[in-house]
């Protein structure tokens, strides 16, 4: 067997030691980004529609103070305290509509001094009334109490004339998604029933046109973004998904290699969550539904989108990447206020056929995710086909591909091909080599949790040289991966005695 040198000529004459270096290859290991899509302030510092690394003291800076993307990442970051996160800043549409809603205050007339509560997008604000305020100054106390707060997602102003006991909310975006904002009453009995009584709510509406994912998407270039958590969830949004991740030039494609996956949120109904799944089939993307959530979409996006990051993204000694991300608690999100607000068990086995995503409330108030799919649900024949249901199906492809070509590249990357290598040449290559190389990486890849059946596999790996190109090998690989536990049905029989024998 020879040595296998890179630089040294076989020529050399000169005395005496030369040495150089290569590298020899490690396992491989994952550096998953986690990309924020969402728009930003005009005060923002942030190039529209050109993505950007972000970390805790610039955020503000970059997307304006009480910006969707600031709040998204904020969110992000406590789901995934170490993760590399980016963002895709967009700005608002030109022809966008910033939604509004107004609190039309009674007067107080309180025979002591009391507190008014409310709730906007989960965020409690909170002032003092006393005895001698009525409905202007009560008015005027509350919009400064909102606007006090930079990172709500609405600012407050004061009617003039005869309209200063109502206070107008407007969202700090333009675009839909300015209607999810919540304006709720007695979150907890602390909070009283002044507000309930005296406050007469319209709720947010009439915010139109989002930005256009297309010109965005565009500028994403060959930069690896394997979990791209979006605001947007609406038909429009998945076909740009779809369009960047499946199109034959797309992220997913052979040419390109880089992989990734949409999570879009939705408020919709059930009915329209499930006419807007069976519109879909497409195993990268999910759509996770948070229709009366008291937090913000853009915010359950991030959650969402940071859990999946951080627990779908290498293996680990505890198989992480092949466990179901259900009982997750999506940090700092605030689900319906209202029991009958939640989603039924009906509906979310409706919702699971139908390619949505689901959710649960905990006791305490905690929304946990239930089950990510992918709207995946045919295969080309329109037979149903539940291959790519589970988002971990498509974590495990990411991961074990890369894993199997860092392993090809680090080994074989820049050798001969030859049918036979009886003298073992290092600079040369057989079918036999590669076979065992793709073996050998199966194998570390089911030590990992990620895939199984080794000795099948063994068996059904087919590595064969081109019979129309020479210098090119074609390689069959049956994947087997690692499933989840999702379902445990009991059979439980009842008895009034057993008998010992």
């Amino acid at each position: 067997m020879g040595v296998l040198f890179d630089n040294i000529p076989q020529n050399i004459r000169v005395p005496f030691f030369y040495g150089e270096f290569r590298p020899g290859g490690t396992p491989y290991s994952s550096q998953t980004r986690l990309l924020l899509v969402g728009q930003m302030l005009s005060t923002g510092e942030a190039t529209a529609n050109s993505p950007i690394l972000v970390t805790d003291t610039a955020v503000d800076a970059l997307f304006g103070v009480g910006s969707m993307l600031s709040g998204m990442y904020r969110t992000a970051r406590l789901n995934a305290p170490a993760h590399e996160i980016w963002a895709l800043p967009l700005a608002d549409a030109g022809p966008g509509v910033a939604a509004t809603g107004t609190l039309t205050i009674a007067d107080p007339a309180v025979t002591q001094a009391q507190s008014m509560t409310i709730y906007i997008a989960g965020e409690r604000i909170r002032i003092p009334v006393l005895t001698t305020d009525d409905e202007d100054t009560t008015a005027t106390m509350l919009a400064a109490a909102i606007n006090a707060l930079p990172h709500l997602p609405v600012t407050a102003v004061v009617g003039s004339g005869e309209n200063t006991h109502i206070v107008t909310l407007t969202a700090r975006h333009k675009g839909t998604l300015g209607n999810a904002i919540m304006i709720d009453f007695g979150t907890i009995t602390e909070d009283g029933l002044l507000a309930k009584e005296k406050i007469t709510v319209v709720a947010m509406a009439s915010g139109a046109t989002d930005p256009d994912l297309t010109t965005p998407f565009a500028s994403l270039g060959d930069q690896e973004y394997d979990w791209i958590a979006s605001a947007y969830g609406s038909a429009d949004a998945l076909g740009d998904a779809s369009d960047l991740l499946n199109d034959i030039n797309g992220r997913w494609s052979w040419a390109k290699q880089l992989y990734g996956h949409y999570i879009g949120v939705s408020t919709a109904t059930v009915g329209d969550l499930s006419t807007l799944g069976n519109g879909r089939n497409d195993p990268h993307a999910s759509v996770f539904p948070c229709r009366k959530f008291r937090s913000p979409p853009w915010l359950v996006a991030a959650a969402v989108g940071a859990r999946a990051a951080r627990h779908l993204s290498a293996p680990g000694s505890s198989a992480e990447l092949s466990r179901p991300l259900q009982t997750l608690e999506l940090m700092s999100i605030k689900g319906p206020l209202l029991q009958g607000d939640i989603l039924k068990l009906s509906e979310k086995q409706t919702l699971l056929y139908d390619g949505i995503s689901t959710y649960f409330v905990q006791r305490d108030g905690k929304v946990c995710i239930e089950r990510l799919v992918t709207t995946y649900q045919t295969n080309a024949w329109g037979d149903a086909d539940a291959t790519y249901l589970d988002v971990n199906t498509m974590a495990q492809s990411m991961f074990g591909i890369r894993h199997l070509r860092a392993k090809l590249t680090s080994t074989h990357g820049r050798k001969a091909l030859a049918d036979t290598n009886p003298s073992r040449n290092p600079g040369i290559v057989t079918v036999k080599d590669i076979r065992d190389t793709l073996v050998h990486g199966y194998q570390e890849l089911v030590d990992s949790g990620v895939f199984e059946g080794i000795e099948i596999f063994a068996r059904d790996i087919v590595v064969e040289r081109d019979q129309a190109d020479a210098n090119r090998i074609n390689a069959h690989l049956p994947l087997d991966h690692v499933n989840q536990l999702r379902i445990l049905a009991v059979a439980a029989v009842n008895h009034m005695q057993r008998q010992a024998a």
